[in-house]
């Protein structure tokens, strides 16, 4: 697996396959409590799935990233793709961070680590996120980040971010 994605207090790790099995299985430790959302959940896993039948040089775009604080040994939060960019070259991403570390800006800071990785691929042209409508505070981190508005879709906001 690639190594870390270091940012100005953060450092982003891709989480391993047997790591993912052991937050599956309810084990804790690895990440805050707060982070492990229902959706958070569901998606490690799908991850979990999608990796055990992926070549390892496709976990880093598979799997969630950890979020660590440059001090600490627990994740507060996580960031990835959900699959592999698109034929048109475009990544779907998803992220949550710990309820106790929100407000910080620690969210848009991992983003624009994210995308600077992303940035290494010349196969990926860019990423899109799908932000409920209600969440106001991802719509002001994708804005942040420069991601623009594209469309709405069910009770999604589509934004998309164009390398």
């Amino acid at each position: 697996m690639i190594g870390k994605i270091e940012c100005k207090r953060l450092i982003l790790k891709p989480i391993s396959l047997k790591q993912l099995e052991w937050i599956q299985n309810g084990g804790q430790g690895i990440l805050m409590e707060s982070v492990l959302s229902d959706t958070v959940k569901a998606a490690v896993s799908h991850k979990v799935e999608r990796m055990r039948k992926a070549p390892k040089e496709a976990h880093p775009w598979l799997t969630y990233w950890m979020i660590l604080e440059k001090d600490k040994k627990q994740g507060v939060g996580v960031i990835g793709s959900k699959y592999l960019p698109d034929e048109d070259g475009f990544v779907e991403l998803g992220y949550a961070v710990a309820e106790e570390r929100q407000g910080r800006g620690y969210m848009t800071e991992a983003l624009l680590g994210f995308l600077d990785w992303l940035y290494e691929w010349p196969f990926c042209s860019g990423a899109r996120l799908s932000i409920q409508r209600e969440n106001a505070a991802s719509v002001r981190t994708a804005q942040k980040c420069g991601f623009q508005y594209e469309k709405t879709e069910n009770i999604y906001r589509i934004y998309t971010y164009i390398f």
